[in-house]
């Protein structure tokens, strides 16, 4: 076991999480991969990226955050693309963390285009550090939980492709948007692809997550099942 998934199991940290446009998940599912807009950028397969400014810099990695999705950062991206507004969270194993070349970042790497952004356990235990300035200065309060990061916006860079079989869940907003991509993927013969759908509104509402998560508190996420799975 690397250093990294060692002392992420000690934190009690359980999964890592992706944010991104539901239109994107067809693709995820039918390339069975999550790949980095470097690679995404060459292939002739279209795709809507979530980031239309990539201010970081590391187009040849896929961006993580770990157990909660950065909504902070959700929030600016919604806001520059109108006419998508679904987003999906798929959570992923925390074996990743143990990926040759993962990188991590204690803030928001837009900041300054990835170069806080550090390998192995030093650059890990950073994201955890007493206090941390990214974009404001934010410290470790009372009660604030071992697995979260002292940032909310910290970050974990992935190279290269990860394949669909790391997905855990694939988390929405409500029942509607659950429903949607379920009707959505079956139509496409693609359903048996999908992970298990949960709905998790507060993951979606940047201010009710952070403080959740900051006092130790993890929000409610119930799993969806299918009126068809029900009338079976």
């Amino acid at each position: 076991m690397s250093d990294v998934l060692e002392q992420a199991r000690a934190r009690g940290i359980t999964r890592l999480c992706h944010l991104t446009k539901s239109a994107n998940l067809s693709h995820i599912l039918e390339t069975r991969q999550i790949r980095p807009v470097a690679t995404l950028q060459t292939a002739a397969d279209a795709f809507r990226p979530a980031d239309t400014q990539r201010l970081d810099g590391a187009l040849e990695f896929t961006f993580l955050s770990v157990e909660y999705p950065n909504t902070w950062y959700l929030a600016q991206a919604a806001s520059r693309d109108r006419h998508f507004q679904d987003w999906v969270v798929l959570t992923l194993d925390v074996d990743l963390l143990a990926t040759s070349g993962a990188r991590f970042c204690p803030y928001n790497s837009a900041r300054d285009r990835s170069a806080g952004a550090r390998l192995g356990a030093d650059g890990f235990n950073a994201m955890f550090a007493p206090t941390v300035t990214g974009k404001v200065t934010l410290r470790r309060e009372s009660g604030h939980p071992s697995w979260w990061p002292t940032d909310d916006q910290a970050e974990i860079q992935i190279p290269g492709i990860i394949p669909l079989s790391a997905v855990r869940s694939v988390i929405v907003r409500d029942e509607k948007q659950a429903e949607l991509e379920h009707f959505r993927h079956a139509q496409f013969g693609m359903a048996v692809l999908l992970p298990p759908l949960v709905v998790a509104p507060m993951l979606f509402d940047k201010y009710v997550l952070s403080r959740s998560v900051r006092s130790g508190n993890r929000p409610p996420e119930s799993p969806y099942i299918s009126r068809t799975t029900l009338a079976e």
